[in-house]
């Protein structure tokens, strides 16, 4: 029963995190029709800033936020310097290939988050460093027995709910959400039909870009900070977004704590050797039984 209990408690835990990771991913897909594989390293950089500003001195709080305004700035940046030439480039006969044209975005990201990491490598020298919780980490005493859950795990999970609940309401509830929608599932009918197709792509990267930077505040303090240290959240979050549906808020957390509980009740009563493949065999069995994911809609847009 303990073992059962602690698997439970740490697949939720973790499970929130990769929610967050693939709820960033569902933002910028939902707003810019864009696959952001350089999100964990936006969020890496980001924490970085946070991380210097409370060695120096500053409270928590002060780098939490800094950080979180950082992480929505560089995402609009990405978007105004490289995302955006991109997708209004001319056709070429390079680009006359409308699988060429969607690839080259998601390549671009790839780019960026090796150019985010070799950045950070030079300004903090790849140091490896520890990062603080904002709540304790001593884990909740069941039944006489320490569980891998904490006040900081109720903290994350909270976090969680709330930027979903916040996330389903902007784009289903606002004519700025709607609009986003718009632009990311035809940004040439957008255009037309009076939408500033420019402004709410930039604004879908910003958004994702806070929500990258929360991610990493939350990840960190269970493991130390370095230019790749996010990597393979990246992976599991990606994977979580598609699982439980890249164009569904709900989808993508409900995927992340789907894949937070797999990889835990393997990691307890198998093996950490078999957490991989436990992974692909969930992505399998949901893209054969449900290709657009778990809460995919009849009208997403296919990866």
């Amino acid at each position: 029963m303990d073992t059962f209990l602690a698997a439970l408690f740490s697949g939720t835990s973790r499970g929130a995190i990769y929610a967050l990771v693939a709820l960033g991913l569902v933002i910028v897909w939902r707003g810019a029709g864009v696959v952001n594989f350089a999100q964990m390293g936006q969020a890496m950089f980001s924490t970085y800033i946070a991380s210097t500003l409370i060695q120096n001195g500053n409270p928590y709080w002060v780098g939490f936020f800094v950080a979180l305004f950082a992480g929505a700035a560089l995402g609009a940046l990405l978007d105004i310097l490289v995302m955006r030439p991109l997708s209004n480039k001319k056709k070429t006969e390079l680009l006359s290939s409308e699988s060429m044209r969607a690839a080259i975005p998601v390549i671009a990201s790839l780019g960026i988050l090796g150019v985010l990491q070799a950045l950070a490598g030079i300004i903090w020298a790849a140091e490896e460093r520890g990062f603080p919780a904002p709540a304790a980490q001593e884990g909740f005493t069941v039944a006489g027995s320490v569980m891998p859950f904490t006040s900081f795990d109720v903290f994350v999970i909270s976090i969680v709910l709330a930027t979903l609940t916040m996330t389903t309401i902007f784009f289903k509830k606002t004519g700025v959400g709607l609009a986003m929608r718009a632009t990311a599932l035809n940004q040439e009918v957008a255009r037309l039909s009076g939408i500033r197709t420019n402004f709410t792509r930039t604004l879908s990267w910003a958004i994702s870009g806070a929500a990258s930077s929360l991610a990493g505040l939350l990840i960190t303090p269970t493991s130390n900070l370095s230019p790749n240290t996010l990597d393979l959240v990246l992976i599991i979050g990606f994977t979580a977004a598609v699982v439980g549906g890249l164009d569904s808020p709900a989808g993508a957390v409900l995927g992340g704590f789907i894949l937070g509980l797999v990889i835990s009740f393997v990691t307890f009563y198998l093996s950490p050797e078999d957490v991989f493949l436990s992974i692909l065999a969930v992505l399998l069995i949901v893209l054969i039984v449900k290709p657009r994911g778990i809460l995919g809609g009849k009208d997403s847009r296919r990866v």
